[in-house]
């Protein structure tokens, strides 16, 4: 079971890190923060079981969290610590559905007691999902039968608003309201056959009834599909991608090499619902053979190659300006970059750069740069006069580029390069979310989240954290700066954590990091 722990508190959070034996009684603590706001993506990027929240909070409290919580990840069981014996927030956390309300100072045995009934909860809800299945197996008329080939009706090509009025009213008389201000349809292609595919759809469906009506699922001729129902398009889009990741960890489809999970456009119109699903069609249309093989969520701007423009970049050193560019930007950034130069020294100074930005990219992608970039090509690019000297050079840099993109994941995609750009250049910052990257992108948090994992085989948190550590390992090494100080420059207010989450990521502390690695 992995464990999320949020509390503004410093001293609890490393009280309760170091003093509980996580792993001894079966649990894992996957990660912490100091308040809901920067909890909340962390938790969908980490796929936590159980969150602990303390209730009183900054920025966003730990009742605002469990609501959001409640909202997008309704499988997520949690439990509330607070210094206050304070009914109402006790009263508050129960509409809430959460069980556990733990009074501070929590002591161990306190802890271990409430998790465990929490893990009872979601082992019990694991087994009435599977009774659920089971039920659903038996199930070959009524109310649930028509339900789905109502919806299913609503993912064909044909029909118009009167058969969409219809429609509603038909669900209407069967309980289910699909009145929403926007929506978004989910096509889940998955190859299983005969009672693996019922299992897998059965699974889903249950899925999607945990979102108490933000959700449905029915069949499709090769997986399912999902009408996903939201108060505008945010909040959609939002939803559809917590769904789609959910559905990725469900043990029914684990063992589907091919899980293709495409997520449509979202519309504000329920005649347009037939839109939505056209896109999602395409998107997993457009997908390769080789794309087809993966387990993967794709969305329709992924699938037509959308790209983000390049931003104006502010003067710097010209590895930073090509670290995450496109081989299509490199003729501009050089032209950009050129223009900061004194005009007499520009192509001299230009080669000389462009020549070791060239090699430190290809050695990103694990490369000897020697091997990758031959004797003449080199030569031209630092020979050649005029124009000509200078596209002899883009096209060095380009080769660099594409050696990279085709040997290290995530720097193909333009989206995840410019994410890696923005994190290259705010790690520092300790209050940086998940979320001011996914605006820098202009994506969802849940959207960014799941191609970002995709495109880098890391989540968010793994890869900051290896930036920050990996930054934090070129300081011990250069200078004579304390570890609290070091914390503070790649982004830990919180030293002791920092010294925590060194070790855990290195196997040393600090300092022993550093007496090994001076020289």
């Amino acid at each position: 079971m992995k464990v999320f722990l949020v509390d503004d508190e410093i001293a609890i959070r490393e009280n309760l890190r170091n003093s509980f034996p996580w792993e001894e009684k079966g649990y894992q603590l996957v990660g912490e923060a100091p308040d809901g706001e920067m909890a909340l993506p962390m938790l969908r990027d980490l796929n936590a079981d159980i969150l602990l929240t303390d209730i009183r909070m900054p920025f966003m409290d730990g009742i605002k969290l469990c609501e959001e919580v409640q909202r997008t990840m309704p499988w997520v069981e949690r439990i509330i610590l607070s210094g206050y014996d304070d009914f109402t927030y006790a009263q508050k956390a129960i509409s809430l559905g959460v069980k556990e309300y733990l009074l501070k100072p929590v002591t161990a045995k306190e802890l271990e007691a409430a998790l465990e009934r929490v893990r009872r909860q979601i082992e019990e809800k694991r087994r009435d999902r599977e009774n659920l299945t089971a039920l659903r197996e038996r199930l070959s008329s009524g109310n649930q039968f028509l339900r789905d080939k109502l919806l299913a009706s609503l993912f064909t090509d044909e029909g118009d608003r009167e058969d969409d009025e219809a429609l509603l009213r038909q669900m209407r008389e069967l309980g289910v309201n699909l009145a929403a201000g926007s929506y978004a349809v989910i096509d889940i292609s998955f190859p299983a056959e005969g009672e693996e595919r019922i299992a897998c759809r059965n699974a889903l469906t249950s899925l999607a009834e945990m979102s108490g009506g933000g959700v449905y699922v029915c069949g499709a001729p090769k997986g399912a599909r999902a009408l996903v129902l939201g108060d505008n398009p945010e909040d959609t889009e939002e939803r559809a991608y917590s769904f789609a990741n959910s559905a990725m960890h469900l043990p029914e489809l684990a063992g589907e090499e091919r899980l293709l999970i495409s997520v449509g456009d979202t519309v504000t119109d329920f005649h347009e619902i037939r839109q939505s699903m056209k896109s999602a069609r395409h998107a997993r249309h457009l997908q390769s053979p080789e794309d087809r093989t993966e387990r993967r969520i794709i969305s329709v701007n992924e699938s037509s190659g959308q790209q983000i423009p390049l931003s104006e970049t502010e003067l710097s050193p010209l590895y930073e300006r090509l670290q995450y560019a496109s081989e299509d930007e490199v003729e501009a950034i050089l032209t950009e970059y050129t223009r900061s130069l004194d005009p007499t020294l520009a192509l001299g100074y230009l080669r000389v750069a462009g020549l070791l930005a060239a090699r430190r990219i290809i050695q990103e992608g694990e490369g000897n740069p020697r091997e990758v970039l031959d004797d003449t090509q080199v030569d031209e690019a630092l020979h050649t006069e005029g124009e000509e000297g200078f596209l002899r050079l883009a096209d060095l840099l380009r080769a660099a580029i594409a050696f990279r993109n085709g040997n290290r994941a995530g720097y193909g995609d333009p989206t995840i390069s410019k994410a890696r750009a923005y994190l290259s250049q705010h790690y520092a910052n300790p209050n940086l979310m998940l979320q001011d990257v996914a605006g820098e992108v202009h994506l969802s948090q849940s959207h960014f989240s799941t191609v970002f994992a995709q495109e880098t085989g890391l989540t968010f948190t793994q890869y900051l954290t290896g930036l920050r550590i990996g930054k934090a390992k070129e300081l011990l090494e250069a200078t004579e700066m304390k570890s609290s100080q070091i914390a503070q420059e790649v982004g830990y207010n919180d030293s002791h954590y920092f010294s925590y989450l060194f070790k855990k990521t290195t196997g040393m502390t600090p300092s022993d990091y550093r007496r090994e690695n001076r020289g």
